[in-house]
């Protein structure tokens, strides 16, 4: 009867991680960091019209132009289910990422019910599903929840293929499967052979060995990646991905302050609550001695966010750490529970990190304010821009309208930036328009954005950008939520200068 009601318990658990991460599944694919889902939704769309898997394609220029920094495996996913639902990829991505997020709150449940009980186990699911940062990027058209639900789903199947007589190998295949899937998808999870020798005993040679293996798949993509490459059949932004990839592995980034200030940010405030990371410091510290498994997998996540110090501005990153003070909440809170008189202050402080919780993730919902006239805005570009003219306009508006084009970019920086992605340099990057004529100069024909009026005083570049579209090109549409211009030169005019 008790294994009955701890097995329901379970599933109700697992179905509202699921269903949290559902709500409004078809939401806009513009928050949090718009600038790592929007590429993966683009791969995404092209692998299901038939771009193949070792190829896959951005809708930015320089063309062809592609996305080679890992193995296309959750777009590959989203692609089939659009493929077999027909639902758009937004809501496939969404969907996956919820599923795989659900997935690793399993693996967590099965991994800490051995070494915890089934209290603790039941707890650490609850405080993993409602952790913001799960929240946020376990809903987020990006590949980072099913890297996490992979891995926790391989440590479990590879505990119970250590632990149990029945099943191992069942256990063993889905375990590296699992495992595989997970290090290709992305490979800075190859911290988990530390947790994994931990779970396996260092004397298991075989197995150890069969694990190592699981990152055959990733190597093999990597050399294909290089190859491409080396070819010249990958993008300048390909290349510029890879040198940023390795200047995040420099390590003079730590001796930057700079470098800390969004990780203090994340850590002490948003990704885990204030209140969820002093009880699961209390409860991996303070309580009882805690499985050293816990202890391997924290240092080892540990120090391979030391080594991606570079990458700490963005906050998925830090979700590696969910799964071990997800465990350290639940012992503090069991803990608290099981003291005389404790049960009221458990239940209290229980409340306060899920109050915390929803209201720290309550805005992954909502579609920013700048965002909000997306599909209207789209709908009048398709009517105006045909499908065969490059479009320059931000990423996502490229992305929801369904056209090719270039990237605009509204900051003197990150317009050399793009410049240089096709092989040019801007004279003048501090004239809004400069960027805008160097794409013009390389084929793009219209330019549009969607920022409203009432929001050029917060972005007085973007805001100048349009004032002088509308003086240089013949404007098509020039309404608050959506404006058009075809980069065609009025009358007596030469268009601006591309500084290349």
């Amino acid at each position: 009867m008790t294994r009955h009601r701890d097995r329901l318990a379970l599933l109700a658990l697992l179905a509202f991680t699921f269903g949290v991460r559902a709500w409004n599944v078809d939401q806009p694919i513009v928050e949090n960091y718009v600038g790592r889902q929007i590429p993966t939704a683009m791969v995404a769309r092209n692998i299901e019209r038939g771009s193949g898997f070792l190829r896959p394609q951005l809708e930015t220029g320089p063309f062809p132009n592609l996305f080679l920094v890992e193995p296309p495996i959750y777009a590959s996913l989203v692609a089939e289910v659009t493929r077999v639902t027909g639902w758009p990829i937004g809501v496939s991505g969404r969907l996956v990422s919820a599923l795989a997020t659900t997935l690793g709150a399993w693996g967590l449940y099965g991994l800490t019910r051995r070494r915890e009980g089934v209290g603790v186990a039941l707890l650490a699911v609850g405080a993993f599903a409602m952790m913001p940062v799960m929240i946020r990027y376990g809903r987020a058209v990006q590949p980072d929840a099913l890297m996490l639900g992979t891995q926790l789903a391989a440590l479990r199947c590879w505990d119970a293929f250590a632990h149990e007589d029945q099943g191992r190998r069942g256990w063993i295949l889905g375990g590296w499967l699992l495992l595989a899937t997970s290090l290709a998808v992305k490979v800075t999870s190859a911290f988990v052979f530390m947790p994994l020798i931990a779970i396996l005993g260092p004397k298991s040679r075989r197995a150890i060995g069969l694990a190592i293996l699981a990152l055959a798949p990733a190597i093999l993509w990597y050399v294909h990646a290089s190859v491409l490459l080396a070819e010249g059949k990958g993008s300048r932004a390909s290349l510029d991905n890879r040198r940023i990839w390795l200047d995040a592995l420099v390590p003079t980034v730590l001796f930057d302050p700079e470098t800390y200030r969004p990780a203090a940010r994340y850590l002490l405030i948003r990704s885990f609550t204030p209140i969820g990371l002093v009880l699961a410091m209390v409860g991996v510290f303070k309580v009882r001695p805690i499985d050293r498994l816990w202890w391997i997998w924290g240092a080892s996540a540990l120090l391979a966010l030391v080594l991606l110090a570079g990458k700490w501005h963005h906050e998925y990153y830090w979700m590696v750490l969910a799964p071990v003070l997800s465990v350290g909440i639940a012992r503090s809170l069991l803990a608290l529970a099981r003291a005389q008189g404790g049960r009221r202050w458990a239940a209290v402080f229980g409340a306060v990190f899920v109050g915390m919780a929803a209201i720290g993730s309550s805005s992954t919902w909502r579609t920013p304010a700048e965002w909000q006239a997306l599909d209207e805005a789209a709908e009048e570009i398709r009517r105006v821009v045909p499908a065969d003219r490059w479009l320059v306009a931000p990423e996502a508006l490229l992305y929801a309208s369904d056209r090719r084009g270039c990237r605009l970019e509204t900051t003197p920086r990150s317009a050399q930036r793009a410049a240089g992605e096709w092989g040019g340099r801007l004279g003048m990057p501090d004239d809004p328009l400069a960027l805008v004529e160097f794409y013009r100069s390389r084929g793009a024909a219209f330019l549009a954005d969607l920022v409203p009026e009432d929001a050029d005083g917060s972005e007085p570049r973007l805001a100048l950008l349009r004032r002088l579209a509308r003086e240089q090109y013949h404007v098509l549409i020039d309404r608050p939520d959506v404006f058009v211009v075809e980069l065609v030169p009025k009358p007596g005019l030469d268009g601006a200068s591309d500084g290349h």
